[in-house]
């Protein structure tokens, strides 16, 4: 593809999707329709079908960018150490996590009104596995003996994320991404991971 075409491609594919988001800010994305988008994006939708499918080709690819980007700030630093769990890392993602929430505001709503959503749950225990397949190697829960399965674990990590999500960005609080990220982590460290039996190492 020529640069020309290359740069006219994003170029309508960036007028589709902020006019998707525009929308978004005024109805939920189910009631949102194809005639609306390229209305809003002043494009015809023989435009918008050059670019995407459908909406719900939009909605993935929107994902998939996000998941991009949100995968991007999980670095590779050592999260743990022997059997410990270095909270202090965790906290610095969790602050660039919320802080690019913050920044990519529709997209993190798309995220909530569709957390009940099985594939995309699936993405994102599918990336968390991935990433850090290291630590869930490692990491070894137990209840009584009983080794709790790394998977329940993860969804209930996730449901919390989710959970804080929803406050996030439903909120017009002026609360920090790092202050933000140490209470959520004081929460899970001092409650829900001590009680699984997971070590904490709260060292800088």
């Amino acid at each position: 593809m020529a640069k020309t075409d290359d740069l006219r491609v994003k170029r309508t594919r960036k007028l589709i999707t902020q006019a998707f988001f525009t929308l978004l800010r005024k109805k939920k994305f189910e009631k949102i329709s194809i005639q609306e988008i390229a209305d809003s994006a002043m494009i015809n939708r023989a435009t918008f079908y050059a670019h995407y499918a459908d909406k719900q080709d939009l909605y993935d690819s929107l994902i998939d960018d996000f998941l991009t980007d949100f995968t991007a700030i999980l670095d590779e630093s050592s999260l743990i150490e022997g059997d410990s769990v270095h909270v202090k890392e965790i906290e610095s993602i969790l602050t660039r996590f919320y802080d690019f929430i913050r920044k990519n505001p529709e997209v993190a709503q798309i995220i909530v009104d569709k957390s009940q959503d099985q594939a995309l749950i699936d993405r994102f225990l599918e990336i968390l596995s991935e990433r850090y397949a290291e630590l869930f190697a490692k990491l070894e829960v137990r209840e009584q003996d009983v080794k709790v399965p790394n998977d329940f674990v993860i969804s209930y990590i996730t449901s919390i994320l989710v959970g804080t999500l929803k406050w996030w960005t439903s909120s017009s609080n002026r609360m920090k991404p790092n202050d933000f990220a140490h209470l959520i982590i004081k929460l899970i460290s001092n409650g829900h991971l001590t009680v699984l039996g997971v070590n904490i190492n709260r060292e800088e």
